[in-house]
């Protein structure tokens, strides 16, 4: 008896799954772009690549600090220069700041170092930074040439 239950309920399962109806795919995300037979001429796309390519481009990445500082463009910067401000940058304890996500990190703490930076990043202390590096650099080329002996020069 639970033989003939069982395969009376399969049969049943099975009828119900093959009378089943499918929905088109266009249902569910519309109908399909036209991928051909474009509104623009390929001398239009061309004069548009080129009109685009002549175009200022701004960069990605936008430098923070003072608006005199945000039109320094991309690759304008000397290696001492960011290695710098990155010793002010982290001197100003904002290094602390940088993996942090919470309501904290932006609080009166960090406006305070913020400020802190922007106050020596806009100072002297910003270009001797940058001598001090480029010293430490000179010197320690000077050293390795040293240290390699004539056959390098």
């Amino acid at each position: 008896m639970q033989a003939k239950r069982l395969l009376g309920i399969s049969a049943l399962l099975l009828a119900g799954a093959v009378s089943a109806q499918t929905v088109p795919a266009e249902a569910w995300v519309g109908a399909p772009i036209a991928t051909t037979g474009g509104t623009m001429s390929r001398s239009a796309v061309a004069a548009d690549l080129q009109r685009s390519m002549a175009a200022a481009q701004t960069p990605s990445e936008q430098w923070v600090g003072t608006p005199a500082t945000a039109s320094v463009a991309v690759g304008a910067m000397s290696r001492a220069e960011v290695l710098a401000d990155l010793s002010l940058w982290n001197k100003a304890g904002m290094g602390a700041y940088g993996h942090i996500d919470s309501p904290e990190a932006y609080g009166p703490g960090y406006a305070q170092h913020l400020a802190a930076y922007r106050r020596t990043r806009n100072s002297d202390a910003y270009m001797a930074e940058v001598q001090r590096i480029e010293g430490m650099r000179g010197s320690a080329m000077a050293s390795a040439r040293a240290k390699a002996g004539p056959a390098s020069e």
